[in-house]
């Protein structure tokens, strides 16, 4: 686990290092591919070092998965609902890893080998059904929200949550305090 950790924190910094070009979405499904592709390795590995060796290059991809999702998520949540979409995306995420770390112990067939076979088809499998949702016929699209199912309260300015311009715009300054136009005022007591 170590070497997966590794690999992941290499991958994350080299992403930040190197910026690719690639759409997120890409880099998500390469990040989850090169996973499952790298625990499929270390599953087959003849002995422990290149087990590590498969571990690392999975975690590498993972850094890979894990921050293209975040972008994602920072790209398509809305400005005053992103810190509900990162926190909610942070408990399911921890609630599914407790869930499947409670099924693998009840599942598992007791051979690391084949249980880390299993987690790598899952990972390849989710791979697959990706491409398949996202080859439907108008699945191309970006998912639109509606007008209407965004409520009132939360396209007005000042209506709930955050304010709809960021702290310190100038349209932001002109609804809390008058804005001095930096002359000083005539002395009237003369």
């Amino acid at each position: 686990m170590t070497a997966f950790a590794a690999g992941a924190l290499a991958g994350s910094l080299a992403l930040a290092r190197l910026r690719p070009t690639a759409a997120p979405v890409r880099l998500a499904v390469t990040g989850m591919t090169g996973t499952g592709l790298a625990l499929a390795a270390a599953a087959l590995a003849p002995g422990p070092l290149t087990c590590a060796a498969a571990f690392a290059a999975a975690g590498v991809f993972d850094g890979l998965l894990l921050t293209a999702t975040l972008r994602l998520r920072a790209d398509h949540a809305p400005p005053h609902r992103r810190t509900q979409v990162f926190t909610i995306g942070a408990g399911l995420k921890i609630s599914a890893a407790a869930l499947g770390a409670a099924l693998a112990g009840w599942a598992g067939s007791g051979s690391a080998t084949r249980d880390l076979a299993a987690v790598a088809a899952l990972q390849l499998v989710a791979v697959v059904v990706y491409a398949a949702v996202r080859r439907r016929p108008g699945s191309r699209k970006e998912p639109v929200v509606p007008r209407a199912a965004v409520s009132r309260r939360d396209r007005e300015p000042g209506g709930g949550g955050a304010p709809v311009s960021p702290p310190g715009s100038r349209r932001a300054r002109s609804r809390t305090a008058p804005r001095s136009s930096g002359r000083v005022p005539p002395d009237r007591t003369r």
